[in-house]
C-alpha cells in the first residue's frame, strides 16, 4: 500500500524510538520526533501530525490528556504508546481509558514493532480517508 507521505509524532526523551522508527516506517514517513512532552503537545494542538508513538518512562506524565488530545483532533491522530519500563498499559496507568490506544511493549522483535507501526499508519490512513479507524488494544 503506497504511504502518502503519513507524518508520524515520535515523543521520546531519548530520541531511541525516533530512530527507530525512521529506520522501519515505509518510505515515504515522515517522522517527528519530539524529546518534550510540552512539545509534543503543542504540535498536537497547531500541527496535528497522522498518528503518534509515545514511549512511557514515567507513571506520572498526564498521558490521559494526551491521548484525548489526539481523539480530539479532526482527524483523530491514532495512538502507540510503546515502554521498555512497563510491561502493560495498566502498569503504566493507561488501562480501561477510552480512546483505543495500542501498547507495545519494547524491546520488542523488529517484525513486532514492523507490525505495530504498519497498524498505526493504517489507522492514521482510515481516519485521513474518513472512515472510522480500529484502534484496538494490540
Amino acid at each position: 500500500m503506497v504511504n502518502q507521505g503519513l507524518r508520524v509524532l515520535v515523543l521520546d526523551e531519548s530520541r531511541l524510538m525516533a530512530w527507530i522508527v525512521e529506520h522501519v516506517a515505509p518510505p515515504g514517513t515522515k517522522v517527528v520526533g519530539l524529546t518534550s512532552f510540552d512539545d509534543a503537545r503543542r504540535a498536537l494542538l497547531e500541527n496535528p501530525p497522522d498518528a503518534a508513538i509515545v514511549s512511557v518512562t514515567s507513571a506520572r506524565r498526564p498521558w490521559r490528556e494526551f491521548r484525548l488530545l489526539c481523539t480530539e483532533r479532526r482527524p483523530p491522530v491514532p495512538l502507540l504508546y510503546e515502554s521498555c519500563v512497563f510491561a502493560n498499559s495498566e502498569d503504566a496507568g493507561l488501562g480501561g481509558d477510552p480512546g483505543g490506544a495500542r501498547f507495545l511493549r519494547t524491546p520488542a522483535s523488529r517484525a513486532d514493532l514492523e507490525g505495530a507501526l504498519v497498524r498505526l499508519l493504517d489507522d492514521a490512513r482510515a481516519a485521513r480517508e474518513g472512515a472510522s479507524p480500529v484502534l484496538d488494544h494490540a
